[in-house]
């Protein structure tokens, strides 16, 4: 079999995190060597990250389209995986390799590189949909390579909710509600939490009475729904807990979640894990 490489710099030109992670099987690279009209096989995609740079194996794919643009790029496209998780290369054999590519400028041919072999030995070992113990490490491991300010962490962070367990807090409607809209920005409880991070809303099925329903939908100016039509029962999104002051615990940036999903273990009064 023909290999190729191609290098990605994701400094440059984005992360390569699918959602959920690792998923993806329609893959492809862009260059402007020509040569990629003629290749005929299997291409390794590796990612720089950071710096210093951090190299990753990160997707491989079999090549079944080449497509030129207006731009003078050309696409190759084909079927392949995503490594769960990328693997990091480093040593002697991967440096020796590295200078053998010209440090990576541009889609070339592997196949007479000793190093060729190895990248096709990884990339075989680490189909998906991999193992959270080994996948976690590497998600961990990447977001200590961006700053914090930096957007793409945000993927990163994304992804790791897809492996670790997430915390889910259950609130009575309206109040959940009034979270996953921005209004209601302290959620007041009897005691003070450690708990930092993304957590996950549960809309639990308990209620108050009528009167005290409608009063609270007055108070956080929600006029388009019914409180009887709240969802409840469900995890209904997501918010950041960033700070607490005493009982005042601090949330923002809500996410409403896509689908109302059940949790799939016994809800709890406060804290829970829904999986």
């Amino acid at each position: 079999m023909n290999l190729f490489i191609q290098y990605h710099n994701v400094a440059n030109e984005g992360l390569l995190l699918t959602d959920p992670p690792f998923s993806a099987t329609r893959l492809g690279i862009h260059t402007r060597r020509p040569n990629v009209q003629k290749a005929d096989g299997r291409v390794f995609l590796i990612a720089g990250v950071g710096r210093p740079r951090r190299f990753f194996l990160w997707e491989t794919f079999e090549i079944e389209k080449v497509k030129a643009d207006d731009d003078g790029q050309f696409h190759a496209t084909g079927t392949g995986w995503q490594l769960a998780p990328p693997i990091e290369l480093t040593g002697k054999g991967f440096e020796d390799f590295k200078s053998a590519c010209a440090n990576f400028v541009g889609f070339r041919s592997i196949t007479d590189l000793p190093f060729a072999q190895t990248l096709n030995r990884l990339a075989e070992e680490n189909r998906p949909p991999g193992k959270a113990g080994k996948i976690v490490p590497f998600l961990k491991q990447l977001d200590g390579l961006f700053a914090n300010d930096d957007p793409q962490r945000n993927s990163v962070r994304k992804a790791l909710g897809h492996y670790e367990p997430v915390r889910a807090l259950s609130i009575r409607q309206p109040h959940a509600e009034a979270i996953m809209r921005g209004v209601k920005k302290i959620e007041y409880r009897s005691a003070p939490t450690k708990i930092r991070g993304r957590i996950l809303i549960y809309a639990s099925l308990g209620r108050y009475p009528a009167n005290d329903e409608a009063q609270m939908m007055k108070e956080y100016r929600i006029k388009d729904v019914s409180c009887d039509d709240l969802p409840r029962g469900v995890l209904i999104g997501s918010v950041e807990l960033f700070d607490c002051d005493g009982g005042d615990w601090h949330v923002r940036n809500p996410e409403r979640a896509e689908k109302l999903i059940a949790p799939a273990k016994q809800p709890q009064p406060v804290w829970f894990y829904p999986f």
